[in-house]
């Protein structure tokens, strides 16, 4: 799984895009075979796929694997975790290819509560 997802992104960064994506796509099979679709290496893999169909213009699928790595960053870490922001501030990023511009809104307003929130309880733990 590992190997397929390193070559996903050795090709993705040559900007063979359609080679990349079949080698991140049979990395994301098997980790849906051994790990099943919630696992952290699953959403990642699920960031990896979005970016490769978001540089070959498919923004639509896209946003789909966006929403299914913040869904499984969402179970698996919590609602509030780092990366969960991440792919909250990912979907946004997306939508603004599409000019969704209230939906960017909703989603870079949840990132920055959550980093508010976070930032709030650091910096009270240092005052102390």
């Amino acid at each position: 799984m590992k190997s397929y997802g390193d070559l996903a992104i050795f090709y993705y960064r040559l900007q063979h895009i359609e080679l990349a994506l079949k080698y991140v796509n049979r990395a994301l099979y098997l980790l849906h075979l051994k790990c099943g679709h919630s696992h952290p290496n699953t959403a990642a893999t699920y960031i990896s796929v979005a970016m490769m169909e978001e540089g070959l213009g498919n923004v639509h699928v896209a946003l789909r694997y966006l929403h299914e790595a913040l869904k499984c960053n969402q179970r698996l870490l919590g609602a509030d975790h780092i990366q969960t922001v991440a792919s909250y501030h990912a979907i946004a990023i997306a939508l603004s290819l599409m000019e969704a511009y209230s939906l960017i809104f909703q989603h870079e307003q949840a990132t920055w509560q959550i980093l508010q929130a976070k930032l709030f309880v650091c910096f009270t733990k240092i005052k102390m």
